[in-house]
């Protein structure tokens, strides 16, 4: 529970916290979490709820955006053409300026890096290796 929400359930009486799972509640605490449920690691089930996809057994992946993404203003200029692919994806980092063209696919874990001052595009493809332990480093 959040501090503040344990904080105000003690004001009422005899209120109590419920444990939502992740197959019922998708939460979106960071611009990470919304472009993982952005991506095709999640669906949107016959009676509209948002789960993951059978593939991700449950585990969403861990995204980690550049601070300059914080917002999701700043974080719709890394997916102009929409989300990368995610659903073989068990970890991915953002460090820089990038934009992801469409049609990019991760899988395993990956970080893409761009250590210079201009946004540079990540071009359409397959990055990382599904099933490995290895973090793939694509700099730009």
């Amino acid at each position: 529970l959040e501090t503040a929400m344990g904080a105000a359930i003690s004001c009422f009486e005899g209120a109590t916290a419920l444990l939502v799972s992740r197959s019922r509640f998708a939460p979106v605490k960071t611009t990470g979490d919304l472009l993982a449920l952005r991506s095709d690691a999640y669906t949107i089930t016959p009676d509209f709820r948002v789960t993951l996809v059978p593939e991700r057994a449950g585990v969403p992946p861990t995204i980690k955006l550049d601070d300059r993404f914080k917002f999701v203003d700043a974080m719709e200029t890394l997916i102009p053409e929409g989300a990368p692919s995610l659903v073989g994806c068990t970890k991915l980092t953002v460090e820089g300026k990038v934009v992801f063209a469409k049609g990019v696919v991760f899988k395993g874990k990956v970080k893409v890096k761009n250590a210079g001052d201009d946004a540079k595009t990540l071009a359409a493809g397959e990055y990382g290796t599904a099933g490995s332990d290895d973090e793939t480093l694509v700099e730009l």
